[in-house]
């Protein structure tokens, strides 16, 4: 044979090579981007489940979701793969992929564990399960429409990923038979008197909390200007002005004083007395636990009641006066139960149909009944709204500052009803019903109780889960 023969015949089959290879890549990435090869492989399991990679990419998108609305404030850039930024978070230098799927490798173990914990048990979704699931899917499918797609393009475009229905049902079924084990087994857990009464003496430095003020001065605060809006003063005479005003909060010796001079200083700058009644009402913080003020804590618990701490150096541009009011104590208040029908901001631009149903309560003399007979109808409170708008045992600081308000009021009587609006939720038609079963130190011990035996639980069954990174790493992120 010629070497122009031979020559012909391996360039011949380097060509026949060649195109093989650009047709097994051209298959290859349709079969990807159908989802065949991500939806064979696994991305986590145990014994009886298990998690396919675009389950995984599901469950990837629902983390990534619940913090898109912060992403200005991380510094993260839409549209722009979280695999090539930097993540701020994280001290090893990886990227917000990696923050987002480590996020969901821990919601996806403890899913599968507690998936595990119901299959011991003989859990299994029943047909009321399944028909919450039917309903979650249509209203998907409602949504892709009302965005003029079908529910696969829909979840391509908004997943960035291979992920179809068939996936997010699977992904809403573990779900749900995990948040099934997770109710069976909390509502299990209970706890004797003694028990209770032992775990807080064993941990009272956790639990007990003091009471005390606080209030942040402004060098910026103390400027003053001209007729034309111009600096007449300078940073450090207005720095020094707030020290000087710190120093005279700092001289009071009980809450009185400090309330006291903290509505002169108020007074002195125009504000209203809404205003100044509202800055005193902040500066209070009843029972924090040491775990929620750290930066002060060893002052703070060891401090007696009426001294004071300035934070800030002289010269400093801000300055946060603090006064003990109470040393460290049991929280034995009283916790309380509430029915309120919840009527969001989000779905109401004013109050017309939360004033509508409350004319219809008042029509039928405030009873409890017709309360409770109207909550499916009016609530929009899923935490609330199958038990006839509910909550049992609130402690106090529980609810948002104007829920709290109104349920903690010392003339608050059973029976007592009334129709509030709250800024960060909505309108709220309120119910009180009584003095709950427990104190605020035995709820908040239960509380403890329960996490500790949940922990423990839930340690049992992430033992036997296997995960596979190297399925992560074919997510688009």
């Amino acid at each position: 044979m010629t070497k122009e023969k031979k020559k012909s015949i391996l360039i011949t089959v380097c060509v026949i090579l060649a195109a093989i290879l650009v047709i097994g890549l051209v298959v290859y990435n349709r079969l990807y981007d159908s989802g065949v090869i991500l939806r064979s492989k696994t991305a986590a399991s145990t014994e009886h489940f298990k998690v396919s990679g675009t389950m995984m990419a599901y469950f990837y998108n629902t983390q990534y979701q619940t913090y898109y609305s912060y992403f200005s404030y991380l510094g993260i850039q839409p549209g722009t793969s979280l695999k090539s930024q930097p993540c701020s978070l994280l001290s090893n230098g990886g990227s917000w992929y990696d923050y987002f799927m480590a996020s969901t490798e821990s919601y996806v173990g403890n899913m599968l564990a507690l998936c595990e914990g119901a299959y011991e048990k003989g859990l299994s979704l029943d047909d009321s399960d399944k028909a919450s699931i039917d309903a979650n899917l249509a209203a998907l499918d409602e949504t892709a429409k009302a965005y003029g797609y079908n529910a696969k393009t829909y979840l391509l475009m908004t997943m960035s990923n291979p992920v179809n229905t068939a996936d997010v049902r699977k992904c809403m079924e573990l779900n749900a038979l995990a948040q099934k084990y997770y109710t069976q087994y909390m509502d299990s857990l209970s706890y004797t008197d003694a028990q209770i009464e032992e775990y807080y003496n064993e941990n009272a430095s956790t639990f007990e909390g003091v009471d005390y003020y606080s209030y942040t001065l402004y060098s910026t605060d103390f400027a003053e200007y001209d007729e034309n809006e111009n600096p007449t003063t300078t940073s450090a005479e207005n720095s020094a002005k707030a020290y000087e005003a710190a120093k005279t909060l700092a001289a009071a010796t009980s809450a009185s004083a400090f309330e006291d001079a903290l509505r002169a200083l108020a007074t002195t700058d125009g504000s209203s007395e809404d205003s100044v009644n509202s800055a005193i009402a902040n500066a209070f913080h009843r029972h924090a636990l040491a775990s929620s003020i750290p930066t002060i804590s060893d002052w703070a618990f060891s401090a007696k009641a009426g001294e004071s701490m300035i934070d800030g150096e002289e010269g400093a541009t801000t300055y946060t006066v603090y006064l003990l009011a109470k040393e460290p104590y049991r929280d034995e208040q009283k916790t309380r139960d509430v029915r309120h029908i919840l009527f969001q901001h989000e779905n109401h631009d004013d109050s017309t149909a939360a004033d509508a149903a409350y004319a219809e309560w008042e029509a039928a003399g405030f009873t409890e009944e017709k309360f409770i007979e109207m909550v499916p109808t009016y609530s929009e409170d899923p935490g609330s709204v199958e038990n006839g708008g509910l909550y049992e045992n609130v402690a106090y600081g529980d609810m948002v500052t104007e829920f709290n308000d109104w349920l903690f009021d010392e003339s608050r009587k059973p029976g007592d009803h009334d129709l509030i609006e709250s800024a960060s939720t909505g309108w709220h038609l309120m119910y009180y019903v009584g003095e709950g079963e427990m104190a605020a130190w035995q709820l908040t011990v239960e509380d403890a109780l329960k996490n500790a035996d949940y922990n423990a639980m839930i340690s049992g069954y992430t033992e036997g889960i296997t995960y596979h990174p190297e399925v992560y790493s074919q997510i688009n992120g």
